[in-house]
């Protein structure tokens, strides 16, 4: 007779271990899972304020105006046969010694050349919106690759809490000083996490470095200090393990531990890096070697001739007011510009007192780190205290004459930025000293709930994480949703139209691909603005816009010098007719300085003619 043996079942302990040891692998899962929507969450509501600007900027009809303008057109130029070498003009070469200088690069024109060609002109703005998220998302995403979701939430919400101190203008604007801002907060998170030994992100920390430089002057120093700290604990990660490979394998214990993993090859992404810095740096090289002199040996010149500089105490105020209580990241300004008031008024003494307090908690918490070898830790106070040093040197060495000394207004922009940093940075020193102190109950109480819930453990923590993150989120959103509603209007938003239909009225009596003289009759503060628009729209059109004095701001390709032309425009702010000349487009419209016209008058020059 044959007997079938069964299967015997398992005892119930047994089946509901090895059901908990499922569920628990699957929480652990979706956890992981889980966390990476929050990271892009916690990103994307961080730059709420960045993304409804950039929606306003359009609803209104955004165009380039004013040095926008100048910026849009030289964009275009990227992709002609005259593409620019450097970057945009500056007037402290003609003030300090009377020569042309310009921002070191022309990678801000890279950026919006294809949207300057193709498509509405909203879509520059549009870019530049765009980039700026990306840059937050990268800060967010950098930030918890360092301390956990911890970090990663607390960068969130302070990012969307610093955009209330900057204008909401510059969130989209392409005018350079405002086009680096994020790109440069990006670059903190970037020489921070280099210093930490992602050497993976040495391309790109150099491709950013390398266009915020060219952006605008004002952060060549700041970049300084991120590439040296970056570097330098990059540097000294290799030279340890280097060390720990020369001296043989870790040190004999009691019990068997894993061989050490293989050194990471740094060497492919320091070339990679090598590269991309040679792709960055090969125009302003050209320029350099065509010209004598070149764009950088003015910007040299200019630096070591600058006169009577603000001094140190200017210098101490902008650091003061930048990190001291209430920093400038902290209040949503009465102006854009009054930061260059704000650093030659006298700091109140618990200003005073709160910043050689913070500086010296920062110097602190790197020494503890380096003594608990929280390397981390001591790069971020590094980059806090080097940044610190650079705006006070920024601020010492501005020049006094009053021309220069009124672009403090927006020279100290990043500030807002720096003071950020640091008290994030202290803030994430003081929760992993909480941590730390802790952490022995902590364990304990995990060993308890291990032993005596051991099946509930299996939810709980991925349900914590998951419930703490959305309430996170919602707090991150809370904010950015808040620091929108304190956004003012773009500056020009008021002539955005009047432009485009100015602009309109000239291109239905001049036809694409003609050299056109292009003139200007008066124009007040609210018209001015309006002139390197209707040029680049122009331009844009596909006609050659040629004028005296263009090529400072232009190059020589824009320059009217004795050049044929085929149509005359001329552009005034009041109603008076021009003899032997069309009226192409009037318009009236009120902004904050009371109503303003301007007129558009075009001719045809009926015989080519020198001018």
């Amino acid at each position: 007779m044959h007997h079938s043996t069964l299967p015997v079942p398992a005892p119930a302990s047994q089946r509901l271990q090895a059901a908990s040891r499922a569920a628990r692998g699957l929480a652990a899962r979706v956890a992981r899972g889980l966390c990476l929507v929050p990271g892009t969450a916690a990103g994307l509501a961080a730059a709420i304020p960045v993304i409804n600007s950039t929606i306003k900027a359009v609803h209104a009809g955004w165009v380039p105006a004013g040095d926008d303008g100048i910026i849009a057109t030289r964009s275009w130029d990227v992709l002609t046969s005259h593409k620019p070498l450097v970057g945009q003009y500056s007037e402290a070469g003609l003030v300090i010694h009377g020569q042309v200088m310009h921002s070191p690069g022309p990678m801000l024109y890279w950026l919006i050349a294809l949207p300057a060609h193709f498509g509405s002109v909203t879509r520059i703005a549009v870019t530049m919106g765009v980039v700026n998220t990306l840059a937050i998302l990268g800060c967010v995403a950098l930030a918890r690759r360092r301390g956990g979701l911890i970090l990663m939430f607390a960068t969130a919400a302070g990012i969307a809490l610093m955009c209330q101190s900057l204008p909401a203008e510059a969130m989209h604007d392409i005018w350079n000083p405002a086009a680096g801002l994020f790109a440069f907060l990006l670059l903190i998170f970037l020489g921070w996490s280099l210093a930490c030994g992602e050497h993976r992100l040495l391309p790109i920390t150099v491709f950013v470095a390398s266009f915020v430089t060219q952006t605008h002057l004002m952060y060549a120093a700041p970049t300084a200090v991120l590439l040296a700290v970056g570097f330098g604990g990059l540097l000294i990660g290799s030279l340890q393990r280097r060390r720990a490979r020369s001296a043989g394998s870790r040190p004999q214990s009691p019990s068997p531990s894993p061989s050490p993993s293989p050194s990471p090859r740094i060497w492919p992404w320091a070339l990679t890096a090598l590269v991309v810095a040679a792709a960055c740096w090969t125009e302003p090289a050209i320029d350099q070697i065509e010209n004598n002199p070149g764009n950088l040996s003015i910007i040299v010149r200019t630096a070591e001739h600058r006169g009577p500089t603000l001094g140190t105490t200017v210098g101490w105020h902008a650091v003061v007011r930048s990190i001291g209580v209430r920093p400038w990241w902290l209040y949503v300004p009465a102006s854009e510009w009054e930061r260059k008031a704000d650093v030659r008024a006298t700091p109140s003494s618990p200003r005073l007192d709160s910043t050689i307090a913070l500086l010296a908690a920062l110097a602190l918490a790197g020494l503890i780190g380096a003594v608990r070898r929280r390397w981390d830790l001591t790069a971020a106070t590094l980059i806090g205290l080097g940044l610190c040093a650079a705006i006070g040197v920024e601020a010492t060495s501005n020049p006094s004459t009053k021309l220069l000394a009124e672009t403090l207004g927006y020279t100290m922009w990043w500030g807002s930025e720096l003071g950020f940093w640091v008290w994030l940075t202290l803030a994430w020193a003081l929760w992993l000293g909480l941590v730390g102190v802790s952490s022995a109950p902590l364990r304990a109480l995990r060993r308890r709930v291990h032993s005596e819930h051991w099946a509930l453990r299996s939810w709980v923590r991925p349900a914590a994480v998951v419930l703490a993150s959305l309430a996170s989120l919602g707090g991150v959103s809370a904010v950015g949703s808040a620091v929108a509603a304190t956004a003012k209007p773009d500056s020009h938003m008021y002539e955005y139209r009047p432009i485009g239909a100015v602009a309109a009225g000239v291109e239905r009596l001049i036809e694409p691909d003609r050299s056109i003289e292009y003139r200007l009759g008066p124009l007040d503060v609210g018209t001015q603005p309006m002139e390197p628009a209707i040029r680049f729209l122009l331009v844009r059109h596909g006609d050659r816009v040629l004028a005296s004095g263009s090529f400072p701001r232009l190059g020589s390709y824009y320059e009217l010098y004795h050049r044929p032309v085929q149509w005359t425009v001329y552009l005034c702010d009041d109603t008076r007719p021009q003899p032997h000349m069309t009226l192409a487009a009037r318009v009236r419209f009120t902004d904050p300085w009371g109503t303003d016209v301007l007129s558009a008058w075009v001719a045809r020059v009926k015989r080519s003619r020198s001018t």
